[in-house]
């Protein structure tokens, strides 16, 4: 009897592991300054994470390479949950814990916020709590779903994020179970304006200050005036009192259509990068002074900025308008600013288009995608991508490195 041929299982098992361990380490390599991972905070219930290189010389000073086997950027994203009530403006690293992200909601099916922690290392879900709005902002109604979180700070056990509506506050969470410790209303202290747009924050690096900006406005949560009322609030008072306790303060006019969003500082703690949608702005942190602000182009809006670990440069997150179908909608881009020549350089990079746009599968090569960890394009069972149309972003924060 002649024996049946036994069947070759060994090369597609070959095949997967060859795909696995190219797409994982043989990945595309890059001269450049700086290199690492940033993470940007959209409207669709996720966060966009991008490998960088960051090369100030070149044409397009931020890049997201690509692997060097197939055709995709080294592009992947964090899903939150459903965009209606898990659109985020917010992600803050944990400063204790690099492979921990902790993030806050911006819109809401009901009048609640949602704090939430993600992993870095494997970019899913970890936990989050919902936690009911105050009466005072139910009582005044017109921020209840939506211009919820959008600037957090943190300290070694708490995570604050800043409630950007009307009435603002900023919340006191434990960072280990996400606990309410405190929610601190912006009017409890009589020294800051009521006729104010939005609000954001941040803390210092050396957790001894909470910097606080509010936009002025001719009537409570109205059109902002441009001028700024900037904030430096003790940081233990927040924390361990619930109490607004103001250090210093000042006050600078700008022209119309200048709004203040997120704020970072340099690791330094010496400057204070502040992003004002029609422009950026350098503050000197002792005394809230500025330094120089340099104008966006038009159109173009800037909602954070991310200094590199020297504090040279600052990686802004701009809403970059394009045309769809005859429609301009809008793209999430990440731009870089140099801060000595007060300028933006060369063109800003989408950390949005490749996804959105081009939402297609390689096979074979995708095959093996879910053992070598890409999670670009693909759906999780958290939510779902929106393919095309406004790809809105907001805040960022990075795991940078110089090269």
């Amino acid at each position: 009897m002649v024996p049946k041929k036994k069947k070759l299982i060994l090369v597609p098992v070959v095949l997967v592991a060859v795909i696995w361990f190219a797409a994982t380490y043989l990945n595309g390599s890059q001269s450049g300054q700086y290199e690492g991972r940033v993470f940007v905070a959209g409207h669709g219930g996720h966060i966009a994470d991008a490998d960088v290189v960051i090369d100030p010389t070149a044409e397009n000073p931020i890049t997201i390479p690509k692997y060097l086997i197939w055709t995709g950027d080294k592009l992947h994203f964090i899903p939150l949950g459903e965009a209606a009530d898990h659109a985020t403006h917010d992600v803050r690293i944990d400063n204790q814990d690099p492979n921990t992200a902790f993030w806050s909601t911006y819109t809401a099916k009901r009048p609640a916020v949602i704090v939430g922690k993600a992993d870095l290392r494997t970019n899913k879900w970890i936990m989050e709590k919902s936690y009911d709005l105050p009466k005072e902002v139910r009582d005044f109604g017109r921020t209840e779903i939506k211009t919820l979180y959008c600037g957090s700070g943190q300290t070694e056990k708490h995570y604050l994020p800043v409630f950007m509506g009307y009435p603002g506050f900023i919340d006191v969470f434990d960072k280990k179970n996400l606990d309410l410790k405190f929610r601190v209303m912006l009017a409890s202290n009589p020294e800051l304006p009521v006729n104010y747009y939005y609000s954001h924050g941040v803390t210092s690096p050396d957790n001894k200050y909470f910097f606080l900006v509010m936009n002025d406005s001719e009537q409570p949560f109205a059109k902002a005036t441009g001028t700024q009322h900037f904030f430096l609030l003790d940081l233990p008072a927040l924390t361990d009192r619930g109490e607004i306790k103001i250090l210093k303060k000042n006050t600078i006019p700008f022209p119309k259509g200048t709004v203040s969003f997120r704020a970072t500082y340099t690791p330094d703690g010496k400057k204070i990068f502040q992003s004002a949608r029609t422009r950026s702005l350098v503050l000197k942190a002792d005394d809230l002074t500025l330094i120089q602000e340099v104008s966006i182009p038009e159109g173009m809006e800037n909602h954070d900025m991310v200094p590199t670990p020297d504090g040279r440069y600052a990686i802004s997150t701009v809403r970059v308008p394009v045309e769809y179908e005859g429609a301009k909608v809008a793209d999430g881009t990440i731009w870089l600013y140099d801060v000595e020549k007060n300028k933006y350089l060369g063109k800003p990079t989408s950390t949005c288009r490749h996804c959105h746009e081009k939402h297609v599968k390689h096979a074979p090569l995708t095959w093996g995608l879910e053992l070598a960890g890409c999670t670009r394009c693909h759906l999780d069972e958290r939510n779902s991508m929106h393919i095309l149309g406004d790809n809105i972003i907001c805040g960022a924060d990075a795991l940078l490195k110089k090269k």
